[in-house]
């Protein structure tokens, strides 16, 4: 969706240094690079980092802004705010990719146990309690599960606990990796809260891991059937539970620059 086309990108670069009348080793060495990797950036197999544009354009005699859109812009051509967003999105795409390492084994831990909860509260409830939800409750129940554990190995296990430093130089208000697309209006996201807000993250995944099947059973119990109350109480817990602290995090450890 807000991807750079790498065919479009290295197709562009190489037209451009056609035009200066440079070889891929002539501009290599003007860069500090192999030449080899000018080469994979002009074939479309790999892109720049996003330190390198700025001494790129200019050797190629055109904006950074014009290399991330792979087109010269006509004199007196601004951008629109969606297309600003949509830029800035893209350089995020060439940021060094700050190494995730080895999760701690605490976390492991957290995860397993937490995890394992989750595991004996759906077996008591489906065995000895012989639970037997309508379809719709059950839905709950399982995407309750699943979700759970899915944030809960991405927090626990997999999270980038620095962010790459564009975010410090910039008002960024979302995170993309992978699968995970996280954005929250009105808020900075850099590597001053974001530990924070993985924290807050984490305690979600934690409390819905083991709180989850029990809190639904206890709505199933509770509310009537097909009352909108019960999916209003659902998504108020669930959704409010991950986003509320998260932004908390965010407002109160949020960076003095």
């Amino acid at each position: 969706m807000f991807q750079i086309d790498k065919s479009e990108f290295g197709a562009f670069i190489a037209a451009l240094r056609r035009e200066r009348g440079m070889t891929q080793r002539e501009l290599a060495e003007k860069l500090n690079v192999s030449d080899k990797a000018v080469s994979k950036w002009e074939t479309g197999v790999s892109l720049p980092d996003i330190t390198l544009l700025p001494p790129l354009g200019e050797e190629l005699g055109v904006t950074v802004t014009e290399l991330l859109n792979a087109r010269r812009m006509d004199s007196g051509e601004t951008l629109r705010p969606q297309e600003t967003d949509e830029l800035l999105r893209r350089a995020m795409e060439l940021a060094p990719e700050p190494g995730r390492g080895r999760p701690a084994l605490k976390n492991i831990l957290a995860f397993l146990l937490c995890a394992g909860i989750c595991a004996l509260e759906l077996l008591l409830l489906m065995g000895p309690l012989d639970w037997r939800p309508a379809a719709g409750t059950a839905a709950m129940l399982w995407v309750t599960a699943a979700l759970g554990a899915v944030f809960g190995a991405y927090f626990f296990l997999a999270v980038k606990m620095r962010l790459p430093g564009f975010y410090d130089e910039n008002r960024i208000g979302y995170v993309i990796d992978g699968f995970l697309r996280i954005h929250m209006s009105g808020i900075s996201i850099n590597n001053t809260n974001w530990p924070y807000m993985v924290k807050a993250f984490r305690g979600w995944s934690a409390a819905v891991l083991t709180l989850g099947p029990v809190t639904v059973y206890a709505l199933d119990r509770l509310t009537p059937a097909g009352s909108p109350w019960r999916m209003i109480v659902f998504f108020a817990l669930f959704l409010g539970g991950l986003f509320i602290p998260a932004y908390a995090a965010a407002i109160k450890h949020k960076s003095s620059r």
